[in-house]
């Protein structure tokens, strides 16, 4: 079908408003690809659409006109036009507008861009989505007085009287839509920053306006409508959840109601509706093992379910630490758990604690060996070993440092530490160590020595939890340790406490 012509009758001048809905009407039924019938157009053309007061009478008109149009659409359409008409209601309701066929386009002019008008209109139906934001009155007379004395001088705004302002603009708003949308809160936003930019605009210490100069002001006023609506749900933007089987439970009937859980059709149209991660990351796990935690796709699921991960762990009452692990193992590896940590607390482990130990461990270390007298037969013959190592590695730096503030804070060793064969594998230190509930690194070495120690495991409630790979230091095999901590939501052993809040400072 050809292009439909909107011609205009003698009327009223806030008539004109209207013309933008008969262009969406049409415009709607041609994209969906029904096109109007030209001998039911035909007969109708000529049709005026008036301007009635009852919506059910304009929707008679309109389902008259366009008889293929979807109802829902039509009734989207009245809403829009009997708001209009309430509030800029013309002198005459006998002038009206009327449609006037067009001559079919021909295949030359097919190609070129459409009319104007089209855009046009969409860009008014937009404006007038939020044509209540046009007709607020920011009730400037109510602000503050300190407020009012500042936007006299240009001053910037007090933030208690910033805060007193939002809430008096958010009730003006409410006046004219209960729920507003971030659109319609930008533009009350802009029309206050653009009246008094130098008290609410964004400025640097420079004085120089930073980006669009209202994303501040735009943050509070949608934080204070989502506060004020945070119990009404009749104004909720967002659907409530609705029942499989509703409609069965009558109010008064004694059946049980049924639970309220998301149905089929809330998926509708879309391909990664609820992915299941976990059990993605369980596969890739299970086939290629711990090692796969290098991979870019596990990184960025690893990130995306931390949220899960928190809630499995706080989650009350808590699960065993062997339950966690099954469920996410690459949590227990030394990246999936660094990473953890990083999200946690905002701190690199690794790198902190790694600088921390040889740093500060070399300075212990000092510290303890000028002074040699004067400490106790404990730490003497421990200072002794430690200059029998002859130039200290980081690895030995970092060993000694935590081994004489053990010593200094008369704390066992093995409080901390498990001491085991290089060759010991994980099966024969679950069945031999006797391995406590509380955390402990294992260190394996030659002569089951703390300095000569090669390579480190975490264990946990009885169990190791984290293998280390041979080429990571003893920074990173504390860093796990330490880490697994708040990873897991653990207290210090009271037996070690003193030592593990002197890392904690270190970090």
């Amino acid at each position: 079908m050809g292009n439909i012509k909107v011609g205009l009758t003698p009327v009223n001048q806030s008539e004109e408003h209207f013309l933008p809905f008969i262009h969406i009407c049409i415009g709607i039924t041609e994209q969906e690809g029904r096109p109007l019938r030209r001998s039911s157009m035909s007969s109708r053309v000529t049709s005026a659409v008036k301007f009635l007061d009852v919506g059910v009478e304009i929707e008679e008109e309109l389902t008259s006109l366009l008889p293929t149009l979807d109802r829902e659409k039509i009734i989207c359409i009245v809403e829009h036009l009997t708001d209009l008409i309430d509030g800029n209601r013309p002198e005459n309701l006998n002038d009206t507008i009327t449609l006037e066929p067009c001559p079919a386009a021909s295949a030359e002019t097919s190609s070129h861009p459409p009319h104007p008008s089209s855009s046009t209109s969409t860009t008014m139906y937009n404006h007038y989505s939020s044509s209540w934001v046009s007709h607020l009155q920011i009730p400037w007379e109510r602000f503050p007085l300190r407020l009012s004395h500042a936007i006299t001088r240009g001053d910037r705004a007090h933030p208690e009287d910033r805060r007193s302002m939002v809430r008096i603009v958010v009730e003006a708003m409410q006046v004219h839509c209960r729920n507003p949308k971030r659109a319609s809160c930008e533009e009350v936003a802009k029309i206050i920053v653009n009246r008094y930019p130098q008290t609410f605009a964004d400025f640097t210490e420079k004085g120089e306006r930073l980006g669009c100069g209202h994303y501040s002001l735009l943050r509070s006023i949608k934080s204070r409508v989502e506060h004020v609506n945070r119990d009404n749900t009749t104004h909720r933007l967002c659907q409530t959840k609705r029942t499989r089987n509703e409609e069965d439970c009558s109010p008064n009937s004694n059946a049980t109601p049924p639970k309220k859980v998301r149905c089929l059709v809330d998926s509708y149209g879309c391909i990664n509706w609820q992915p299941e991660k976990k059990h993605i990351l369980l596969t890739i796990f299970n086939s290629e093992g711990p090692g796969a935690v290098e991979r870019p796709d596990v990184d960025d699921f690893m990130c995306l379910i931390y949220i899960s991960q928190q809630q499995l762990i706080n989650s009350c009452p808590s699960l065993s630490v062997a339950e966690i692990q099954e469920q996410w193992p690459f949590l227990f590896t030394r990246k999936g758990l660094s990473n953890h940590f990083y999200k946690l607390t905002g701190i690199d482990i690794s790198e902190r604690l790694g600088q921390a130990l040889i740093t500060k461990g070399r300075r212990i270390i000092n510290y303890f060996s000028s002074q040699k007298l004067k400490w106790n037969l404990g730490i003497r013959t421990l200072i002794q070993q430690i200059e029998s190592e002859g130039v200290l590695t980081n690895n030995k730096v970092g060993t000694a440092a935590i081994l004489l503030m053990m010593k200094y804070y008369k704390e066992d060793e093995d409080s901390l530490f498990v001491l085991a064969d290089e060759t010991s594998t994980r099966m024969s230190l679950e069945a031999e160590s006797n391995l406590p509930i509380t955390p402990r690194l294992i260190m394996l070495g030659k002569k089951q020595s703390s300095m000569t120690a090669t390579c480190w495991r975490v264990s946990a409630e009885g169990r190791v939890i984290v293998e280390l790979d041979k080429e990571n230091t003893f920074a990173d095999a504390m860093s796990v340790f330490f880490g697994s901590f708040y990873v897991l939501n653990l207290e210090y052993q009271e037996s070690a406490c003193a030592t593990l809040e002197l890392i904690q400072r270190y970090v």
